[in-house]
């Protein structure tokens, strides 16, 4: 196996653990915030899956997100440009798109990430996006951001669920 190869294979990993956690969950299961401050389940999928649509587009030199190419944020009811970071207390507590859009958006990411990743060479990792963070090749990013990031939002995940009383999926 080949570094590309793995790096596709923790990204079916990390899709296969989002999906089992939320397709089975009520609305008030997807929304439930343990306090005002608190992001839902929604967010924080939402926040995963747009943080993986726009990194695994700009690592593969794509043509923008798919995001902004579908205008995902009027499907979703949100500004083109707000972002999990962006959102005010209220905001946080207003987020409830539907749950099938939002999983429609996941999808439609989870099925184009393997095409963009698997067009990357291993000699393509050690490419440097930005000469003033030299550190972080495109190999590092997709390891910290897109796999480790990600990897961390299930198990935020998989926290809110047991905050409700649910075990997380297998």
């Amino acid at each position: 196996m080949n570094v590309i190869q793995f790096i596709l294979m923790t990204m079916e990993d990390l899709h296969r653990g989002f999906r089992s956690e939320v397709e089975l969950l009520t609305p008030d299961q997807i929304y439930y915030r343990p306090t005002a401050e608190a992001n839902s389940i929604a967010l924080v999928l939402w926040h995963a899956a747009m943080t993986e649509d726009g990194l695994a587009q700009r690592v593969a030199h794509s043509e923008g997100s798919i995001w902004e190419r579908e205008e995902w944020h009027q499907r979703l009811g949100v500004g083109p440009k707000d972002s999990l970071g962006s959102f005010t207390t209220e905001q946080l507590g207003t987020f409830r798109p539907a749950k099938e859009e939002l999983l429609l958006y996941c999808q439609k990411v989870w099925d184009t990430t393997p095409g963009l990743l698997g067009s990357l060479t291993e000699a393509d990792l050690d490419h440097v996006p930005n000469p003033e963070r030299a550190r972080m090749t495109v190999g590092r990013t997709i390891a910290n951001i897109l796999i480790g990031h990600c990897f961390w939002h299930l198990g935020d995940i998989r926290f809110l669920k047991g905050l409700q009383g649910m075990p997380f999926g297998r």
